[in-house]
């Protein structure tokens, strides 16, 4: 890889320990030490597909970018379902005698619950479990219906 190309790689890698807060923050997400990181963000050393991977998966911005800075750094795909999610809890809302609340405010809640749990399942630590998400679903939809009442 050129200098420039690993000076930009570098500086996108900076960028991604901004977005999760600090290159500690980065290091506790991926498993990549934090002097490794600092090395990467000052282009000392390349970093490997896998921790490449890694970074772009705890930070939630494309692979495509990260490696080589075109594109949009943000996954377009997932924010296509958070729309998706969103618009179904806002009709859900909307359109249930059930829900008793304003259906833009059980949407970003919903939302809220959504990402949370797309995040539990691309840190890598935890599995995403369907069942477990379910329940969580179940239980905020009550506690919002109760709140609401």
């Amino acid at each position: 890889m050129n200098s420039d190309a690993m000076t930009g790689l570098g500086q996108r890698i900076g960028i991604c320990e901004k977005i999760v807060g600090s290159r500690s923050a980065l290091a506790a997400k991926t498993g990549i030490a934090t002097r490794t990181l600092e090395n990467y963000s000052h282009g000392r050393n390349d970093p490997k597909a896998a921790a490449c991977v890694a970074i772009a998966r705890a930070t939630g911005v494309s692979i495509e970018w990260l490696l080589t800075g075109k594109g949009d750094p943000s996954i377009e795909a997932e924010e296509g379902d958070r729309k998706i999610v969103y618009n179904i809890a806002y009709f859900l809302a909307r359109s249930s005698k059930a829900v008793k609340a304003d259906p833009e405010e059980f949407a970003d809640s919903f939302l809220s619950l959504y990402d949370y749990c797309r995040e539990k399942q691309q840190s890598g630590s935890e599995t995403f479990d369907a069942r477990a998400f379910e329940n969580v679903v179940e239980f905020a939809s009550k506690r919002f219906q109760k709140n609401s009442a």
